[in-house]
């Protein structure tokens, strides 16, 4: 019995050391935002993709939902690619985003595009997408994509 005792004591500080190096202590914070894209046809052709992004469109001029953002070039924060190939709508998505990257007093736009195999434009959203006042207390968003012009 007593040959059995440095064993156990090997293992349990092994699965100790495995339970103390699963942590995300060495990970930045993060927010996840889900929602889904709309648009109007049965199903999208093979090898379709959806591309999703995050963008801050800046800051705003003032804190009222009025405000208006800046005219400086949106910045992508959070992007995601995902195969569309023969589904149909909607479609479902997930963006990452680090939790740094949220500014306050800035309004942030989801952008969303349908490209088919090839990489012809099939649906975007409208250039005058609404802004998201807050993606860290937003729910699950739901995006509409129209053919292009």
């Amino acid at each position: 019995m007593r040959a059995a005792t440095p064993l156990f004591t090997t293992l349990l500080l092994v699965a100790a050391s495995a339970l103390c190096s699963c942590g995300d202590r060495g990970t930045a914070p993060e927010t996840r935002l889900f929602g889904l894209v709309k648009f109007e046809t049965a199903t999208l052709p093979a090898g379709a993709r959806l591309d999703v992004r995050l963008e801050d469109a800046g800051r705003t001029s003032g804190a009222g939902s009025s405000a208006k953002p800046s005219t400086d070039a949106p910045t992508s924060i959070a992007t995601n690619t995902v195969d569309a190939g023969g589904h149909a709508p909607p479609l479902s998505f997930t963006l990452v985003v680090p939790r740094d990257a949220l500014l306050p007093r800035h309004r942030y736009v989801l952008r969303a595009e349908i490209r088919s195999a090839a990489g012809e434009l099939l649906f975007s959203t409208p250039q005058d997408q609404p802004p998201i006042g807050n993606p860290n207390t937003t729910g699950r968003i739901e995006v509409t994509v129209a053919p292009p012009n």
